[in-house]
C-alpha cells in the first residue's frame, strides 16, 4: 500500500510539472488560448480528484467485503460486537492489512512496520510474552497472534479491566486499631483526665476513620475494629498511615505514653481468615514494640511500616508469674529439656541458657545446654574453657550429636535469645522437637515457621538474661544459681545494654541487683570482657575507615580481613558514643562470602527496620544482618538506600 502511494505521488508531481510548463508556454506564445488550456487543466484536476476518491472508497469496500467473505457475516458481526481487530503483516513485519475496527482511530498504518506503530509489541515478536496489552486512543487492547500466520488479534478489554479495577477497589480489608499503653495510662487516672485523653487521642482515631469512609466500632476500651476496601486502603497507604504519627504527637502534647498500632488483613475472600490474619498482624505489631503498622496480605506475607519509637516497658508481675508457672508445668510434663541458643552464641544467649537450666533442676528434670564451640564468640569460648569444670558441676553442656540422641517425643526444647529458625544454632533439633518454647527479648520479625507451646517475647527487656531472672521467684522451690552462673548472666546483661546505657529500665537494674545478691563477680566480668592487644589494634583499624553519611550517620566499611562479630559490635558501640552521631554501622567480611553489618542507634533511627530491609533484625537501637554473595561496596549502597527509606517513613509518620 505504501509503495502504491509513492507511485501515485510521483505521477502527480510529473502531472503538475507538465501543467506548469503548458501554462508558461501558452502565456508567452499563444496567449489567446490560455483560458481554454486553464479550463481544460481544471477539469482534468477535478477528474483526478474524483478518481482518487472513488478508488479510496472502493478499497475500503473491498476490505469490508473481504472480512465478510473470509469469515462470513455472522463472524464479522461477532468480531464487531466483541470489539476484536485483525492485523496482518509480511515477512518484513510491515502491515499489509487491518480490519475496519482501526478506522475508529483514524490510523494510517498500512505499509508501516508493526513495531514502529506499536512499540509495546516488540516483546511479542521476540517471544518474551504471548500476550501484550496496549493503549489505542482511550481503549485498552489485549494483543495476541500467530507468528506462523503473520496475524495479530486485537481484543478490546477496556470494560474487563474497568470491572477488574472496580472489583479490586471493592475488596474487603479488615483492620484493627489498638492504642498501646492506653489501659496502663488510664488505670489510675481520674475520670476528668481520662475524658481529656479520650477526646485528644481516642476520638482522633474515630475522626480519621470517618474521614476515610471506614466502618469503625469500638470492641474494647483500647481497640477498634475497622472495615474498609482496597480503595480506602490505598489512600491511607499513600499518606503513609499518617494517623500513627498524629497519635504519637497528640500523646506527647498531653504528656501521655500512648501510641497507635494498626493491623490490616487483605486479599482473602473469607471473613474468618481475614479475622485470623488481622489478629496475627496485631500480635506481631505489638511484639515488635507497637507504634507501627503491620499489613498481612494473603500469599504475600507480612509487611511493616513505622516503628519509630523504642518499645515501652509494660510487662507486669502477673504476666511474669503466669509465664513462669506455664513454663514450670511444661517442664514437669517433659522427659528432659534441651536448651539451644542462636548462631554465633554470645554471653546473653549462653547465660540465659544457664539460668533456664537452673529452673529445670527445680523440677528434678535433666536439662542439657546444647552448644557448638566452633559457632561461639571468641570471648565467650575462652570464658567457657576457663571455667569448664565448674560449669560441669551445675550444668550439662552437650554437643549436637548427643542432643540428637536425647531428643524424643516428650522432650521440651527451649529457644533462648532468638525466635527465628534461620537464627538458631541447631535447625534440625528445632524442626524435630514436638514441644518448643521461645524466650526472647528481640522484636519479632515475622510469623513463626513452627508451632510453639509457649512464647515469651518482651521487646522492652534489656536481655534474655533479664527475662530469665524474673522467672526465678515463681516456681515451687527457690531457684538457686552459682556465683559463676550469676557472673555469666551479669556479663550477658552488661554487653546487651552497652554497660547499662541502652534499653535499661528499672526492671533491668532490679535484675542486676538480684545477680549481685547471688554473688556476681564484677572483677571477673571485666576480666572476661578484656581485649587482647590484637583486638585493640584491629578496633583502631576499623575505626580508621569511618565515614560520615548525611552528617549524622557513620559507616565503617572494613575490607582488609575478617572481623569477629563481637568486635564489630564493640566498634559500633564506640562510634555511637560520639556527640552528634545518631547511628553507626560497621561493615566487614565475617567469612569468605559473607558480609555482616553491626548497627547501633541513639534512638532517633530505628536500626531494626534498616536491618530488616536487608534481611536481618534486632532491636530498635541495636541490630545486625549477614549477607552472602555480595561485595562490601554493594552492601554499603544497599545500606544507604535502606537508611533513606526508613528516614522517609519516619518523617512521614
Amino acid at each position: 500500500m505504501k509503495e502504491r502511494f509513492e507511485f501515485i505521488k510521483t505521477r502527480l508531481m510529473v502531472l503538475v510539472l507538465i501543467e506548469l510548463v503548458l501554462i508558461i508556454v501558452f502565456s508567452l506564445f499563444i496567449e489567446r488560448y490560455l483560458y481554454i488550456v486553464q479550463f481544460l487543466l481544471l477539469l482534468l484536476n477535478f477528474a483526478i480528484i474524483f478518481i482518487m476518491f472513488y478508488e479510496s472508497e472502493n478499497t475500503y469496500k473491498r476490505r469490508v467485503f473481504s472480512v465478510s467473505k473470509i469469515l462470513g457475516n455472522e463472524a464479522k458481526y461477532a468480531f464487531d460486537f466483541a470489539r476484536v481487530g485483525i492485523l496482518t503483516y509480511n515477512h518484513r513485519q510491515n502491515i499489509t492489512w487491518v480490519s475496519e475496527i482501526f478506522d475508529d482511530y483514524d490510523l494510517e498504518i498500512i505499509g508501516e512496520k508493526v513495531t514502529n506503530v506499536f512499540p509495546e509489541l516488540e516483546e511479542l515478536f521476540v517471544g518474551k510474552v504471548e500476550e501484550k496489552t496496549l493503549l489505542i486512543g482511550e481503549d485498552i487492547y489485549l494483543v495476541s497472534g500467530f507468528s506462523d500466520e503473520s496475524t495479530l488479534f486485537f481484543k478490546d478489554v477496556s470494560d474487563v479491566i474497568d470491572l477488574e479495577e472496580q472489583n479490586k477497589n471493592n475488596q474487603i480489608v479488615l483492620g484493627i486499631a489498638h492504642l498501646d499503653n492506653y489501659e496502663e495510662t488510664t488505670q489510675y487516672e481520674e475520670e476528668q483526665t481520662i475524658a481529656f485523653i479520650d477526646s485528644n487521642i481516642r476520638q482522633e482515631v474515630v475522626r480519621w476513620a470517618d474521614r476515610h469512609d471506614m466502618f469503625i466500632r469500638r470492641i474494647r476500651q483500647d481497640r477498634y475494629l475497622l472495615v474498609l476496601n482496597e480503595r480506602v486502603f490505598d489512600e491511607i497507604n499513600k499518606e503513609r498511615f499518617k494517623i500513627v504519627g498524629d497519635i504519637r504527637d497528640a500523646s506527647k502534647k498531653i504528656d501521655a505514653r500512648i501510641t497507635l498500632s494498626l493491623a490490616f488483613a487483605r486479599k482473602s475472600e473469607s471473613f474468618k481468615e481475614l479475622e485470623d490474619m488481622s489478629n496475627k498482624a496485631l500480635e506481631l505489631a505489638q511484639s515488635r514494640g507497637g507504634d507501627q503498622v503491620a499489613i498481612n496480605t494473603k500469599d504475600e506475607g507480612m509487611r511493616y511500616f513505622g516503628g519509630s519509637t523504642e518499645a515501652i516497658e509494660k510487662r507486669s508481675k502477673v504476666r511474669v508469674r503466669v509465664m513462669a508457672q506455664n513454663l514450670g508445668s511444661l517442664i514437669s510434663q517433659a522427659d528432659n529439656v534441651l536448651i539451644v541458643g542462636h548462631k554465633m552464641m554470645d554471653f546473653d544467649s549462653f547465660s540465659s541458657a544457664l539460668g533456664l537450666s537452673s529452673i529445670v533442676k527445680v523440677y528434678n528434670k535433666q536439662a542439657h545446654v546444647v552448644i557448638n564451640m566452633n559457632d561461639t564468640e571468641q570471648t565467650l569460648k575462652e570464658a567457657i574453657l576457663n571455667h569448664r569444670e565448674e560449669l560441669a558441676e551445675s550444668h550439662h553442656l552437650v554437643e549436637h550429636e548427643e542432643a540428637l540422641k536425647l531428643l524424643n517425643e516428650k522432650t521440651l526444647l527451649i529457644m533462648t535469645d532468638h525466635h527465628n529458625l534461620a537464627q538458631t544454632q541447631f535447625e534440625d533439633l528445632v524442626e524435630k522437637a514436638s514441644k518448643r518454647v521461645i524466650i526472647d527479648h528481640h522484636r519479632r520479625t515475622d510469623e513463626f515457621e513452627f508451632k510453639t507451646v509457649l512464647t515469651y517475647i518482651e521487646a522492652a527487656a534489656s536481655s534474655a538474661s533479664e527475662l530469665v531472672i524474673e522467672l526465678f521467684p515463681y516456681h515451687r522451690r527457690n531457684v538457686v544459681i552459682s556465683k559463676l552462673d550469676a557472673t555469666f548472666m551479669y556479663t550477658g546483661m552488661l554487653i546487651d545494654t552497652n554497660r547499662f546505657r541502652n534499653r535499661s529500665h528499672s526492671r533491668t537494674f532490679q535484675a542486676a541487683a538480684e545477680l549481685r545478691k547471688y554473688g556476681a563477680d564484677l572483677a571477673e566480668v571485666e576480666y572476661m570482657l578484656k581485649d587482647e592487644y590484637e583486638s585493640f589494634e584491629l578496633k583502631n583499624l576499623v575505626l580508621s575507615t569511618s565515614q560520615l553519611y548525611e552528617d549524622i550517620y557513620v559507616l565503617a566499611p572494613y575490607k582488609d580481613q575478617f572481623i569477629p562479630r563481637p568486635l564489630m559490635s564493640q566498634v559500633a558501640d564506640e562510634i555511637i558514643s560520639v556527640k552528634g552521631i545518631e547511628a553507626s554501622f560497621v561493615i566487614s567480611y565475617v567469612a569468605e562470602d559473607t558480609v555482616a553489618i553491626s548497627a547501633r542507634s541513639n534512638g532517633d533511627l530505628n536500626v531494626q527496620s534498616v536491618m530488616e530491609r536487608m534481611g536481618g533484625g534486632g532491636h530498635f537501637t541495636g541490630a545486625a544482618v549477614q549477607i552472602k554473595g555480595r561485595s562490601i561496596n554493594d552492601v554499603v549502597e544497599q545500606l544507604k538506600a535502606s537508611i533513606d527509606e526508613v528516614r522517609k517513613e519516619s518523617e512521614a509518620s
